[in-house]
């Protein structure tokens, strides 16, 4: 009970010094902030387990003594990190399938590392971090991106990634983007999922018609999928904000009023057998083979396989019209297949509002106020917001924030961040000290989304700070509030590395506009 387990933590704490109390706190939190990453505890293992040999190996004295004479030679400083790579990748993939330390560490001391894919897989019931995309500007640079390969098109929902697992005993669990159980949230689809799957399926399905067919039975399976807020009478999909107001856990299904459609658009484990290293199109057909649509219900995100500007912009603005905020863009068939817990340019996102800027929304951390005056006074006026470095384990500010806040916005937030207020800045925050600080500091918890002109090189800011420019981190221009995150976490925040990757797209845009006034001048003279 969380009695005992308070009473516990008591102990524990008693018996602890000023320094052993701060990591005890940060161990139960998760948090330990010592700049040891998920990347590195990965690479560290691969690489103890090649160069030391857990002990069921009887190559084990030969592999080390290779490697000690490998350190001494220069010309065999190659072969070794080639090695070593190998192991890291090994380790990785092993790690992505079966996210459970413990799993994969006892797979390798039983069986070692040539053998560890076999123990380790993917499974029904253990969630996996999906596969993202990369934001671009337009659609030049999509087919400048897959020149020669084929792609689709497909919508982007506003709505709520679910990963939802189907497993062999009947039951079905959904996870978020996070691998958080979102199971209790959504009684009526795991109700619906469970009735359709067991009806008798003869006939293989076409995705354009709403006839309940399929070609197999599935027995497990795990579906990448957005599901929306959907209006049945007018058969149309509804904003997020409708989806956000649906009871987050223990849901009741008689009780709910806000009905959602999922829209499965990849198919990355079927029938005992993942599915991964297939190509998209493979992944999609069995997805449409082994799944019937349901108007409202199940339905597949809508999709156009072309490769010309007009086709592709008429799919944009008709996405836009059906209430979706872009397009996903894929390849087909090319390095094609489903690359977990990676944000791949295999997948970018076109969203409608590229032509504004920047092409993609930022998702950033709110850790600071400044007190408002006028209208806004006995409120906060502004916000100091940060991106999140998970190499090091820190919050990078990147911009103030102060317009795009509605007067009920502001109540709200004021109400809310109110209660997660510090004395403060935590020793995580890199701040600069010629930055105006704010009047109060917050707890690292809520993530906005935010939309801007572009970016820009900032001697204030510490966002990706030294990698583009000596001194110089990198800040948004005219930032604006679009919504609540409350779908993710601080650490699920954009990163310092994707802000340097859309600062670097920026420029490279800029250049070849540039570059291409200079031509039309020169054509027209």
């Amino acid at each position: 009970s969380q009695s005992k387990k308070s009473d516990l933590i008591k102990s524990l704490l008693v018996s602890c010094d000023a320094i052993e109390a701060r990591y005890l706190m940060r161990a139960l939190a998760g948090k330990l902030r010592n700049g040891l990453g998920e990347q590195s505890i990965l690479v560290s293992l691969a690489h103890a387990c090649t160069i030391t040999v857990p002990a069921t190996s009887s190559d084990e004295e030969i592999l080390i003594d290779r490697f000690e004479k490998m350190r001494s030679n220069d010309q065999k400083i190659d072969e070794m990190k080639k090695i070593l790579e190998k192991s890291n990748q090994l380790v990785k993939k092993a790690y992505y399938q079966c996210p459970n330390y413990s799993l994969v560490i006892n797979a390798i001391l039983e069986h070692g590392l040539d053998d560890l894919e076999k123990y380790c897989k993917l499974t029904p019931g253990v969630p996996l971090k999906p596969m993202l995309a990369y934001p671009t500007k337009g659609i030049h640079e999509v087919l400048k991106r897959f020149e020669d390969v084929e792609f689709t098109c497909e919508y982007k929902y506003d709505g709520e990634r679910a990963q939802i697992h189907i497993l062999e005993d009947g039951n079905v669990k959904i996870y978020s983007r996070n691998s958080e159980n979102n199971t209790g949230k959504y009684p009526d689809i795991i109700e619906f999922l469970q009735e359709i799957l067991h009806l008798k399926k003869t006939k293989k399905n076409d995705p354009e018609k709403e006839e309940i067919s399929v070609e197999e039975k599935v027995t497990s399976a795990i579906i990448d999928a957005e599901v929306v807020a959907y209006d049945m009478e007018k058969k149309t999909i509804q904003p997020f904000q409708v989806l956000s107001t649906r009871k987050k856990k223990d849901a009741v299904s008689e009780e709910i009023k806000v009905r959602v459609c999922i829209f499965a658009f990849d198919l990355i484990y079927l029938n005992n057998k993942s599915l991964i290293d297939l190509p998209f199109r493979e992944r999609r057909d069995k997805l449409y083979e082994h799944f019937p649509r349901v108007e409202g219900k199940l339905m597949f995100a809508e999709k156009m396989d072309a490769n010309d500007v007009e086709a592709i912009q008429e799919f944009l603005d008709k996405s836009i019209k059906d209430g979706c905020e872009g397009l996903m863009i894929k390849t087909l068939d090319d390095e094609a297949h489903y690359e977990i817990s990676k944000r791949s340019h295999n997948w970018l996102k076109l969203k409608k509002d590229y032509l504004e800027g920047v092409g993609d929304t930022l998702d950033l951390v709110v850790i600071g106020g400044y007190l408002g005056s006028g209208k806004r006074t006995g409120l906060y006026g502004g916000y100091l917001l940060a991106c999140y470095d998970p190499e090091n384990e820190e919050y990078q500010t990147i911009c103030k924030l102060g317009t795009g806040l509605k007067d009920n916005d502001l109540q709200v937030q004021f109400e809310s961040l109110s209660k997660i207020k510090i004395d403060r800045p935590k020793s995580y925050f890199r701040v600069n000290d010629t930055l105006e600080q704010p009047d109060h500091w917050f707890e690292p918890d809520q993530v906005w989304e935010i939309k801007c002109a572009d970016f820009s090189l900032s001697p204030v800011h510490t966002a990706a700070l030294g990698i583009l420019d000596r001194g110089k981190g990198i800040s948004l221009r005219f930032p604006r509030f679009l919504r609540l995150r409350d779908d993710k976490k601080a650490e699920d925040a954009t990163t310092a590395e994707q802000v340097c990757e859309m600062y670097k797209n920026q420029q490279q845009m800029l250049n070849l506009n540039e570059k291409e006034k200079i031509e039309n001048e020169e054509e027209d003279y």
